[in-house]
Order: C-alpha cells, then sequence, then structure tokens
C-alpha cells in the first residue's frame, strides 16, 4: 500500500483565508476622505492635514482607536495571542490618547519647565523616538502571530509608512546638525499628518484580515 506525503503543519496552510476586499476597500475609504478633505479645503487644501484640528488629525485619532477596539476584539476571539493583544490593545488606545489631547506635543514644548534635561532634543523627542522603536519590536512580534504572507506585506507596508512620517517629523531636528542634509520639502512636511493617517489605515487592515488561530 503507497503511501503518500503529509503535508508540513503550519498556521499558514490551515487557517482559513483572508476575505480579499477588506483591506483594499479599507484604505480606499481612507484615501477617499483625504483627498474629498483637500477638495474641501481648496485652495487653501494644506489646511486639511497641517492643523492639529484638521480632518486628517481626526481620522488618524478614529483609526487609532479602531485599532485599539480591533485588537481586545481579535484577542477576545482568540485570533491572536493573548498578551500579544492586550499589549496592542494597550499601546493602541495609548497612542488614540496622545493623538487626541496632543499629549507628546505637550511634552515637547513644556517638558523643560519640569527637567533640565529637556535641554537636548532627544529628551524632548523621546516619545517620537519610542513611538518608532517601540513599534518595531511590536510590528516584529504581531508579524510572528499573523497568518498569511500577503497580511504580513500589509503590516509591514503600514510600518514603512509610519517611518517615514516620524521621519517626516523628527528631521527639522536632524538637519541642522548637517550643513550638506538637504532642507524638508514643503510639501513633505504638509504630508506627515496623511502619511500617519496611511500607516494607521495599513496597519488595521492587517488585523482586519486575521483569521480565528486553530
Amino acid at each position: 500500500m503507497s503511501s503518500h506525503p503529509t503535508a508540513p503543519h503550519t498556521p499558514q496552510a490551515f487557517s482559513p483565508a483572508p476575505h480579499p476586499w477588506v483591506a483594499p476597500a479599507l484604505l480606499g475609504t481612507v484615501l477617499a476622505f483625504l483627498l474629498l478633505s483637500a477638495w474641501v479645503f481648496a485652495p487653501g487644501w494644506e489646511r486639511a492635514f497641517r492643523s492639529d484640528n484638521s480632518p486628517a488629525s481626526w481620522l488618524s485619532s478614529a483609526l487609532l482607536l479602531t485599532l485599539c477596539i480591533t485588537a481586545l476584539r481579535l484577542t477576545a476571539e482568540r485570533c491572536l495571542p493573548w498578551r500579544l493583544g492586550v499589549w496592542l490593545t494597550l499601546a493602541f488606545g495609548a497612542l488614540a490618547l496622545d493623538e487626541q489631547f496632543m499629549l507628546h506635543e505637550l511634552w515637547k514644548f513644556r517638558c523643560h519647565e519640569w527637567t533640565d534635561a529637556c535641554r537636548w532634543a532627544a529628551v524632548r523627542e523621546a516619545p517620537m523616538l519610542a513611538v518608532a522603536w517601540v513599534g518595531l519590536a511590536t510590528l516584529a512580534w504581531l508579524h510572528g502571530a499573523l497568518s498569511h504572507r500577503s497580511t504580513r506585506g500589509w503590516l509591514w507596508t503600514g510600518f514603512a509608512a509610519g517611518l517615514l512620517a516620524i521621519a517626516v517629523d523628527q528631521w527639522p531636528n536632524v538637519q541642522p546638525q548637517g550643513a550638506w542634509l538637504p532642507e524638508l520639502p514643503e510639501l513633505m512636511a504638509t504630508l506627515e499628518e496623511p502619511l500617519e493617517v496611511v500607516a494607521e489605515a495599513l496597519v488595521l487592515a492587517a488585523l482586519l484580515r486575521q483569521p480565528r488561530l486553530r
């Protein structure tokens, strides 16, 4: 009696396929919102993105809150390991509060009243730098929990967009350190908030594609 080779047991081999339209539909909706915002504010379309009270800032807060709730739901439904799910819920919740109440801006511009260490730019920018490094570690952890390679692609594309947004935010602190470094183009400074929004949408798309763990 002939034997047949058995396929190796991998999470991806036995996981339901993610819905093919969830991520494109979410990203398309977010991009449509940003374009509509720019059109409404035309000809001063920059106001749709630059102000802390702009539509882009509101959407960023909404997406971060949605990420928090989505992580909580996925944890409850055993779509993510519980430790990772709890950490994501807390992390996205903290980022949503920061975005809404501008906590890292408060630290950046007022921390010199509390500590002399804020004379150094690295201390003033510590919250933003922490987002980059802690975010990298968190997404590496999440990478191992996601069931499909395509979903991981959405995740890391989101990280790349977020990293670009942080680089745009930090460039004014970096550029004076080297005369050979170019100044940040005005258009890039204007697009910092939309880049954050796109990054959050891509990470949310990755979470929404995650099936139930076996």
